[in-house]
């Protein structure tokens, strides 16, 4: 596989063998700048292998994380984290998944970005693997800071494969970020208070009716009914069986916050079940309320997406809705079976004119005559909300980005758009779990990330860059490097 690495490799990363420091002095002291760990003004990315293995631990789990500038990422400036790096508690064991899902926010209140980390896997007692969440706390020297490990309630539903999604918000408007999560069958957010050492209470929120059994398993933020508290959707598989739901396979909660508590409306009416996974959140329209992008598998799991929008009606949806998918006028590709258009999706503004934007991705779409190559597209917001018009597509194919397109590749698997230079423009990295790193016919789904920078027009592929667990010095395949890029 050819493509163009960035600058640098991270070898005094490595030699450090713990948590390293960007090799750049912040600017500022303390920054309130989302996703940024070193307070330097900057957002910084994360990309996550929970089936890393580490120090012989199969599947125990790491983390890459590349310090913004304005110049944005480079693996020069990058720090490598698993349960073995100084600070963070515990031991990296077999099959933990360190890195499962990831989420960012300003958790202990002193202007700094703060990572938790889901490890739904971890064996807690001798019996089970119920999971924990480690909060690696951010400073001016970044993620340096140690962590704090938080386990699920003995009688939380949450507490099997507990972390296993996060999502951070201000759930009851009062200004202080919340943490959120699910586990196999529960969802618990926490109270204000996180400090180093001890966090807050949390609580259990309801999944329907008496005696359902939900799972529960994506889980989003956004203030939906413009109130200034962040509401929740949380979507997961549902086998509960009644005239009214019908045998649909998919159940969504809507969880409207507040400084009373979170009020929780069971499969709203205006939310179609065919399309009810929730995936991302962002003003699409500019009219000050969060929309929901929800996914369904469409015709034949070609895929779509539907825009929830919010507004005074307070559910999204409830105001109007549209579904996107490759038939949408304005939307380069066709629908095609197996697709999965919409699976991974995320939301920010990549052209700066002020309304959100959405990256979605087909990671089993069909490019040429290779199959599961992988495709990633760009919808833009506008006054009338998320459009096909301007739309662009990518793949591996398409001029300037690095790479050719290959069998399997599944690019686009894992999306997240951050501005990571700081110019006012969402960039894009996209992962392709399935890419062929070492050559080798035995190893097939080593992994590797590319990134887009955002512009005036939307996504350029000037200046596009990819890298691999190559450019850590790391050697372990089909281990699907950095294809987990929160959630």
């Amino acid at each position: 596989m050819r493509r163009r690495l960035l600058a640098a490799t991270a070898v005094a990363v490595l030699a450090a063998g713990g948590l390293a420091l960007p090799l750049t002095t912040p600017a500022s002291a303390v920054g309130a700048t989302a996703d940024d760990f070193n307070g330097d003004g900057y957002k910084d990315l994360v990309v996550a292998t929970p089936k890393a293995k580490v120090n012989g631990q199969t599947q125990a789990g790491q983390l890459t994380v590349l310090y913004g500038s304005a110049s944005g990422v480079s693996t020069s400036r990058s720090a490598l984290i698993s349960q073995n790096t100084a600070g963070v508690p515990g031991t990296a064991e077999a099959y933990d998944k360190f890195g499962t899902s990831y989420a960012t926010g300003d958790l202990d209140g002193d202007g700094y970005t703060d990572l938790a980390v889901g490890v739904p896997a971890e064996k807690t007692s001798a019996a089970a693997d119920y999971g924990i969440v480690q909060i690696l706390w951010g400073g001016s020297r970044g993620l340096v800071n140690g962590a704090l490990t938080v386990n699920a309630a003995s009688d939380s539903h949450s507490r099997y494969m507990y972390g296993n999604n996060l999502a951070v918000g201000d759930f009851d408007g009062d200004g202080h970020d919340q943490l959120a999560l699910t586990g196999h069958s529960g969802i618990s957010v926490f109270d204000d208070g996180f400090t180093r050492t001890t966090a807050p209470a949390q609580t259990d929120l309801p999944t329907g009716p008496s005696g359902a059994n939900r799972g529960t398993g994506s889980i989003v933020a956004g203030d939906f009914d413009g109130n200034g508290a962040d509401d929740l959707a949380v979507s997961g598989d549902d086998d509960y069986e009644d005239d009214e739901h019908g045998e649909t396979g998919v159940w969504l909660g809507y969880y409207a916050g507040g400084a009373d508590g979170m009020t929780f409306t069971d499969n709203p009416a205006s939310v179609s079940l065919a399309a009810a996974h929730a995936r991302a959140a962002g003003d699409f329209d500019k009219d000050g309320y969060d929309d929901l992008v929800t996914y369904g598998q469409g015709t034949s799991g070609a895929g779509t997406i539907a825009v929830q929008y919010g507004g005074t009606g307070g559910i999204p949806g409830s105001t109007r809705s549209k579904l996107i998918d490759q038939d949408t006028a304005g939307v380069p590709g066709v629908n095609e079976s197996g697709d999965g258009f919409g699976g991974p999706v995320s939301v920010g503004d990549v052209n700066g004119d002020g309304y959100a934007d959405a990256a979605v991705g087909a990671p089993a779409e069909t490019v040429g005559s290779l199959q599961y190559a992988g495709a990633l597209w760009l919808l833009k917001g506008s006054a009338s909300g998320l459009t096909g018009t301007g739309a662009q597509s990518f793949t591996q194919n398409t001029a300037g980005v690095p790479g050719i397109v290959e069998f399997a590749d599944f690019m686009g698997s894992g999306l997240r758009l951050q501005d990571l230079n700081g110019d006012g423009r969402a960039d894009l990295t996209a992962a392709a779990r399935g890419e062929d790193v070492f050559d080798d016919d035995a190893h097939y789904s080593d992994g590797a990330d590319w990134i887009l920078r955002g512009s005036a027009s939307g996504l350029t592929t000037s200046g596009a860059v990819s890298f691999s667990e190559k450019a850590f010095g790391l050697t372990y395949r089909n281990k699907s490097f950095g294809s987990v890029l929160g959630g």
